[in-house]
């Protein structure tokens, strides 16, 4: 059998009550399971644990349900054993603890090597939904849905409940909006992409950048054109070097001439200049170490930076290996590559041929998701620690201006009170002062030209990397979005087609059934129409809305670019009066196409009305319950 990714797979389910006692406990298998009974006999409760224990936030339990304590579950996500935990409440967004391995390891393993997820994540802590869809391997969700969306929320498309109004396409909810809905069947559907929103969000921020600096770009430009200012960067640098080398001269000349000054400055004005000095060098100091504080979060930052994406390329080692391991399967080294001794060839089954640990192959791939998740939890943490860092540089920097102001201004004082006593000074001394401040303003001028001519060349080589950029941002949304249309319309057309076949197998009590041509989904509006109606009987609605979410599952058997997770759960055939030979009809269909489909998947259904060729099959799971005998033992 192929197998699809994202895939989920109950593999078993166990219900203790309060006393810790067993109150359920089965197994189940890929392909159909059906759980059958009576009416009131606890089909519907099972389905609603494994909602529950699968994500979903639920606490309308029954009086039965609330006599119980704890529910587990082994599932399989993509190949790993992954042992869910949760506990029965009233209370909704209850956490999640998960143990990556399989039950039997987890009842041998300690309490340490359980994690607790809230339902919620925060700032510290990332939700039981983040987990499950790393595991899974869903992309990041970006933008205003990415709080939003939940392993309740995907749920919503894949559990099939009594409880929802037949007319509404996705489970019922009370906090429910239409971007939420629409993001989910992108998701599920396999045509949400993270990186065509990125790559919007980059185009967008690239455009205004591009337009903020053709403006400055246009802004010095037309200034140095109409002055007719040297803008050639060439003979700028020339003249600095020219006045350079005459204010040394300059230089040289004062530090032979005569400043004698005929006033002594007085005690108390020394007294001030004594203090203002010792500022001047407090002043200085802080500056200093301002400027080596930022060198050090600069390189903080530089070092985080290279950390996270160091990172980012292990977590994507550990996919790429096991994708690789899967292609090529165990690969078993003859020599060792250290030392290139031989290996010795006896070694237990599932063991490693070089280190000889023995380690099953479910093992290794749980071993591989408790791994992406530690990694995963280290890059949030980096991630924090860097916003911590680029704050406090943030922070250093913006002390800069007002130390070197201080220093300006400290400065300034101490010269003012200097050039008081300045009495008498010898006339060419005083002439090569003023020479050598003219030659300086001068310079400064040239430098101050030589920075807006080079800000022009910068200005216009970014302005050319911003062109290309957005040239190949916009041909890559271009290729994005139709390549999410491609996928979208063959999604829609598929699930069409496998809908209006289910329809078709009815046995003629709804006649527009027979003669069905088009099938529309509107997830914003959470409704589906057949042919433009929906206002069929209740039981007839119920079978159109079961038949097109069915048709959505096995979509995501037909096209491995779909998301749904080759799962669902189905506690909804009888819904609403539906007829014993209907309700047989529609199980027969379903174990039909799950039968002709070579793809992995998992099928539970819940049934009052089970069809007598399916009943004591080895499609059925646990016994026939009745009001004598329930789901639930032991409560």
């Amino acid at each position: 059998m192929t197998q699809y990714n994202p895939f989920l797979k109950l593999n078993r389910l166990i219900i203790f009550s309060h006393e810790g006692k067993i109150a359920y406990d089965q197994n189940f298998h890929s392909g159909v399971n059906i759980i059958r009974g009576h009416n009131s006999s606890g089909k519907s409760t099972i389905a609603n644990f494994i909602f529950y224990i699968l994500g979903g936030d639920f606490n309308k339990w029954t009086s039965q349900a609330l006599k119980c304590k704890d529910i587990i579950a082994e599932v399989e996500i993509n190949d790993a054993k992954i042992t869910l935990k949760r506990t029965v409440s009233e209370k909704a967004m209850q956490p999640m603890s998960v143990f990556w391995g399989s039950y039997e390891d987890s009842k041998k393993a300690g309490s340490e090597n359980w994690e607790i997820f809230p339902y919620k994540r925060s700032e510290h802590k990332k939700s039981f939904s983040n987990a499950l869809f790393l595991a899974l391997g869903f992309p990041e969700l970006r933008g205003d849905v990415d709080s939003n969306i939940t392993m309740h929320q995907i749920l919503r498309l894949i559990y099939i409940d009594q409880k929802s109004s037949t007319q509404d396409l996705m489970m019922s909810d009370n906090f429910d909006s239409s971007i939420t809905r629409t993001t989910v069947a992108d998701l599920l559907f396999g045509v949400y992409d993270d990186t065509l929103y990125t790559d919007k969000l980059e185009l967008r921020e690239s455009e205004k950048e591009q337009e903020i600096f053709k403006k400055q770009f246009e802004g010095i430009e037309s200034i140095y054109k109409s002055t007719g200012a040297e803008t050639k960067i060439e003979t700028i640098d020339a003249l600095i070097r020219e006045n350079l080398e005459q204010l040394k001269k300059i230089d040289e000349a004062l530090a032979g001439g005569d400043d004698i000054s005929n006033s002594d400055i007085d005690d108390e004005t020394e007294e001030i200049i004594k203090k203002l000095n010792d500022s001047l060098l407090l002043h200085k100091r802080e500056f200093t170490d301002t400027l080596k504080e930022i060198e050090y979060y600069e390189y903080e930052i530089l070092d985080s930076n290279e950390f996270i994406d160091s990172l980012t390329k292990r977590s994507l080692s550990i996919n790429e290996s096991l994708v690789t391991k899967e292609l090529f399967g165990n690969i078993d080294f003859t020599h060792c590559p250290h030392c290139l001794s031989e290996l010795t060839t006896s070694q237990p089954d599932h063991s490693c041929s070089l280190c000889k640990q023995v380690l099953p192959e479910e093992q290794i791939k749980s071993h591989h998701k408790k791994m992406q998740q530690e990694i995963d939890n280290q890059i949030r943490e980096s991630k924090m620690l860097l916003k911590d860092k680029l704050l406090k540089l943030q922070e250093f920097k913006s002390l800069i201006p007002s130390l070197s102001n201080e220093i300006k201004t400290t400065q300034s004082e101490i010269e003012s009170l200097l050039n008081r006593f300045q009495t008498r000074r010898n006339k060419g001394y005083d002439s090569l002062l003023i020479k050598k401040g003219e030659m300086t303003s001068k310079n400064n001028f040239l430098i101050q030209q030589q920075k807006a001519i080079s800000r022009i060349d910068v200005l216009r080589k970014e302005l050319k990397r911003l062109d290309a950029k957005i040239r190949d941002l916009r041909a890559s949304i271009i290729a994005k979005e139709k390549d999410k249309n491609t996928k979208l319309f063959n999604a829609r057309y598929f699930i069409q087609t496998k809908t209006l076949e289910i329809l078709k197998s009815d046995l003629g009590r709804q006649k527009e059934f027979a003669n069905a041509k088009i099938v529309e989904l509107d997830f914003s509006k959470n409704t589906f129409l057949l042919d433009g109606q929906n206002n069929f009987s209740e039981s007839s609605n119920v079978y159109l809305k079961n038949s097109i979410r069915f048709a959505i599952f096995f979509a995501s058997l037909q096209f491995a670019f779909f998301r749904f997770p080759r799962f669902i759960l189905c506690d909804n055939i009888e819904d609403k009066g539906m007829q014993p030979d209907r309700s047989k009809s529609f199980q027969r269909k379903i174990v039909e196409l799950s039968n002709s489909s070579n793809v992995e998947h998992q099928i539970i259904l819940t049934t009052s009305m089970v069809d007598e060729d399916l009943n004591g099959t080895e499609l059925c799971v646990g016994e026939f319950y009745d009001e004598n005998n329930k789901t639930l033992k032991n409560i």
